[in-house]
């Protein structure tokens, strides 16, 4: 007789995997399958939004890390799990990752919810103005990604940029779904939580969800 575990996908093992933690510096998050889904979105949204932030792999990097890791604050504190995740990671050696490339994953993790980078904060301030603009916009990368998945359960399959619908005013990001999945409750935290994304971007952010194929 098998086991759940043996039934599930194994980004959906409430588990990391040895290359996880591996990759963790050995934090543990919350929910192992919301940090994959997670990071796997930002990945899409740096790919859809290429044209307006034109960073590299090296920042793309940075981007996976943090989405992977934004949550490991919860397991300290609920309320404030955005600082608690910027110190752990800002105090975990990452494999791969210089001390100040670290310090980019800790901020990146930090800004993925409440407040919005500012100069008025320690963490982002001493940075180079160069790196400052990298994680501001890798951070808006993360805050959408991780209310497309709100409800943890992976209700938008994968996402992409509709390009005849890219204009200077707006940017729109087209949603792949489950069947029959709601999303109200992840477009509403999408929209709050593109602050950033229209602030660093000088863009509007739609969505259009894709017809059921």
């Amino acid at each position: 007789m098998h086991s759940i575990e043996d039934q599930l996908e194994w980004w959906q093992l409430p588990q990391p995997t040895p290359e996880e933690l591996q990759l963790s510096g050995g934090l543990q998050v919350e929910d192992w399958p919301h940090a994959r889904h997670v990071a796997r979105l930002s990945l899409q949204l740096f790919a859809a939004t290429e044209p307006l932030h034109r960073l590299d792999t090296k920042a793309l990097r940075l981007l996976e890390r943090a989405a992977l890791l934004h949550n490991t604050g919860m397991l300290v504190e609920e309320r404030r799990h955005h600082k608690h995740s910027f110190r752990l990671i800002k105090e975990t050696p990452l494999p791969d990752f210089s001390d100040e490339e670290r310090h980019e994953i800790a901020c990146i993790a930090r800004y993925h919810r409440r407040a919005l980078p500012s100069l008025a904060h320690e963490e982002y301030a001493v940075m180079s103005r160069p790196a400052r603009k990298r994680v501001s916009m890798l951070a808006a990368l993360l805050r959408i990604a991780d209310a497309l998945d709100y409800n943890h359960d992976a209700r938008v399959l994968r996402l992409a940029s509709v390009p005849e619908e890219c204009t200077r005013e707006r940017w729109t990001i087209q949603l792949w779904t489950r069947p029959l999945a709601d999303l109200d409750e992840e477009l509403d935290q999408a929209h709050e939580k593109a602050d950033l994304f229209e602030k660093v971007f000088k863009r509007k952010l739609r969505f259009q969800i894709a017809a059921a194929e």
